[in-house]
């Protein structure tokens, strides 16, 4: 990056911190200075800090926790118009694009990145001096700091693969600002030991008022156990997921109405574990992005799920009535009954909303600007799947489908899923992987997780047509049948087409950084 374009960055973020208004999550008050070598004097000073770091965080994933952990996956489809959607849904991104601009663009990432730098090196200093006789709260933040880090760059590793690698704070103009993109290997080490530091260092407070909305123990052992998935480290993610069941203390809800308290009372929750907190007051009028996303009462929104995937969870029946709780919990089940008609209609997804009179009715759906929804980042579901995916391929298929059945119950939906349901000649290793993330697919509906479980299954990083089966086999299909859609197969007339698993850079950051200079994804330019 340019070096000024770059400090642009990181003073921005020392801004952000600087005119933060009173964050009801932290409890503290705004700093009047933003010079990070005369700030860290006190708890409050340290309190600040955090909030700025977390503030930034929604700035990273007020619409990108849902534009690149969902939208190009097979739970989506067009709602209202515009052209971004269709680019992201046919699979026709490039790297200089007004409409999808801020969606592969990763300025804000980076800032978010360079305001736990700070943290990172001047924490240890109040922690030595005890400064304010704080030393157990600084360890706690340094903590947080390295988690997420580690969440920021796990986020970049999955959408643009390779990452330059900034892990100093920025303060002065002579400091080197342009840096190579590092390997994978590198990203990847990088990320763990971010996650070992944390866990040497953060808390487990598990009763705080609003401390499900800062990330414990418990929240870094489950982006330990996503980080294993990731790169199919069954063993190591067992051992993760394990740690995070008995730090969390988390405990499965036992109706369908629990299952939605997660989403509109999460702070209540024995099943939430990390959620993005989001209040339009503090934020200035500006609400996180579900409602644009999903389901807004002040425009049409972009995005709808695909009415097969409605269908597939209506399917879910006894004595022909659906009893998945996630199919009237989050859709207007008496408005919309029939695939036919939800399939002519922009019907809104009421996942994260409350009713306007009885379940299974009208939600409230709040204006763009007034979105306060609180996305889960990790749950107790998320975490328990992933361990049934390990446990799949370790050889357990019992303990495995113990959990998807668990799952089920939980929501009203009783059709248990036995090793016998495997076909005869059917890899049962593959065959019950397959059960499973169609299970996540159902259960994490507009949650940001379902690109990602499609990228990760099966040969990653690799972008011959050996690569991605489980993205081919659901998305090339859906792709086919979309007027000027690219599939992910490189024999389909598109060169390179399997790159674009991938999301391309920005040009904008090659024009700031020549050290990126030829070191684009391909098939995007630069």
């Amino acid at each position: 990056m340019k070096r000024s374009n770059f400090l642009t960055i990181v003073f921005t973020g020392l801004l952000l911190v600087s005119s933060l208004q009173c964050n009801k999550m932290l409890d503290e008050s705004p700093v009047s200075t933003a010079d990070p070598k005369n700030f860290w004097k006190d708890q409050n000073d340290a309190k600040s800090w955090m909030a700025g770091i977390y503030n930034q965080l929604q700035n990273v994933l007020r619409t990108n926790w849902f534009d690149w952990g969902e939208v190009r996956s097979d739970n989506m489809t067009v709602a209202g118009t515009g052209n971004a959607q269709t680019k992201l849904l046919n699979n026709a991104l490039t790297a200089n694009d007004s409409d999808i601009n801020g969606i592969t663009r990763w300025t804000d990432l980076y800032t978010a990145i360079s305001l736990c730098n700070f943290g990172i090196k001047y924490f240890p200093e109040m922690i030595t001096e005890n400064r304010d006789q704080g030393q157990a709260l600084y360890k706690d933040y340094l903590g947080q700091c390295y988690a997420l880090r580690g969440l920021l760059y796990f986020y970049g590793l999955r959408v643009w693969g390779k990452m330059p690698m900034l892990l100093e704070p920025v303060e002065d103009l002579n400091q080197e600002v342009q840096f190579p993109r590092s390997e994978i290997a590198v990203v990847k080490k990088q990320i763990q030991d971010d996650i070992e530091a944390a866990l040497g260092l953060i808390g487990n407070d598990l009763t705080s008022r609003g401390i499900k909305y800062r990330i414990q123990k418990a929240g870094v052992y489950a982006l330990q156990t996503d980080v294993h998935m990731w790169f199919q480290e069954y063993d190591q993610a067992l051992v993760a997921s394990q740690n995070c069941i008995t730090t969390s203390k988390c405990t499965w809800v036992s109706t369908p109405m629990q299952w939605k308290d997660m989403f509109v009372n999460p702070e209540a929750s024995t099943e939430t574990i990390f959620n993005l907190y989001w209040n339009d007051v503090e934020r200035g009028n500006t609400g996180v992005g579900v409602c644009q996303k999903l389901g807004s009462g002040s425009n049409t929104h972009q995005y709808k799920v695909r009415p097969e995937l409605w269908q597939e969870l209506k399917n879910h029946t006894e004595n022909n009535v659906t009893t998945d709780g996630r199919f009237y919990l989050c859709w207007d089940t008496v408005t919309y009954n029939l695939q036919s008609d939800y399939a002519a209609n922009v019907v809104q997804f009421g996942k994260f909303a409350v009713w306007e009179a009885l379940p299974g009715g009208d939600f409230i759906f709040e204006g763009n600007n007034q979105c306060n929804a609180k996305i889960p980042i990790y749950r107790y579901a998320d975490v328990m799947l992933l361990r049934a995916e390990a446990l799949t391929h370790k050889g357990r298929f019992s303990e495995a489908l113990e959990i998807v059945n668990k799952v089920r119950q939980r929501v009203g939906y009783m059709e248990k899923a036995e090793e016998t349901d495997v076909p005869p000649g059917e890899d049962k290793t593959k065959y019950i992987e397959r059960l499973i993330l169609k299970e996540r697919q159902f259960e994490f509906i507009g949650e940001g997780k379902r690109w990602f479980d499609l990228c990760r299954i099966d040969k990653m990083y690799d972008f011959s047509n050996n690569g991605y089966a489980y993205l081919r086999e659901m998305m090339n299909p859906i792709l086919a049948a979309r007027e000027g859609a690219t599939q992910f197969d490189n024999n389909a007339g598109t060169p390179n087409a399997m790159g674009r698993v991938l999301y391309p850079i920005n040009s904008d950051a090659f024009n700031a950084n020549r050290k990126l200079v030829g070191d684009q994804n391909p098939p995007y330019d630069e």
